[in-house]
């Protein structure tokens, strides 16, 4: 499964996947002459749509697989890329250490349907976000950075699927006169 995620849709299509299976071996053990046909027909449909279920996930279990509700946030860097010549060219950039945006910002990011694309062609993308979080374990605090790489279509490797505005609180970052992007 794509990053551990096993969802209903799964394993409802993996039962129904299950149930024709022995159908069409019943078919074939009671010497039908479009049993083999029926076994076949149900192997490459059913695998082709258990595959494609397989790659579908969602953006909480994905993309925000590191960051947790007990997580936390020190600080978002939020970075304007441009795509030219086969090379992503870093723009201006902003350093957010506002709790709430952060968390807005990740709440327009979560609950997106994703489904991964193998052979993703570059470019489209339209920020990096560079988000460093402290996670309480045992006793000690592990931190790291997550990076997230965010355009209108694609989140990192995945196609976004879903209809939602994920990118709102960055766009209306962006208009905002109190902040300053600084050039890089």
């Amino acid at each position: 499964m794509v990053d551990g995620v096993l969802t209903l849709k799964f394993l409802v299509s993996l039962i129904v996947f299950g149930v024709l299976l022995i159908g069409a071996v019943m078919l074939v053990l009671r010497k039908s002459r479009f049993g083999p046909l029926f076994v076949a027909l149900v192997v490459v449909v059913g695998g082709y749509f258990l595959y494609d279920q397989i790659r579908s996930t969602t953006s909480d279990a994905s993309v925000l697989a590191e960051y947790r509700e007990d997580s936390e946030i020190r600080h978002l860097k939020i970075s304007k890329i441009t795509f030219d010549s086969g090379l992503y060219t870093y723009k201006e950039s902003i350093l957010l250490e506002d709790e709430k945006t952060i968390r807005d910002i990740l709440e327009d990011l979560s609950g997106l349907n994703l489904k991964r694309e193998v052979n993703k062609e570059q470019g489209g993308a339209e920020y990096v976000l560079d988000l460093l979080v402290s996670n309480p374990n045992d006793n000690i605090i592990e931190t790291g950075t997550i990076h997230i790489t965010v355009g209108t279509e694609y989140i990192n490797d995945y196609k976004i699927v879903s209809e939602k505005d994920h990118l709102k609180t960055i766009k209306e970052l962006e208009v905002r006169e109190d902040l300053e992007w600084e050039k890089e």
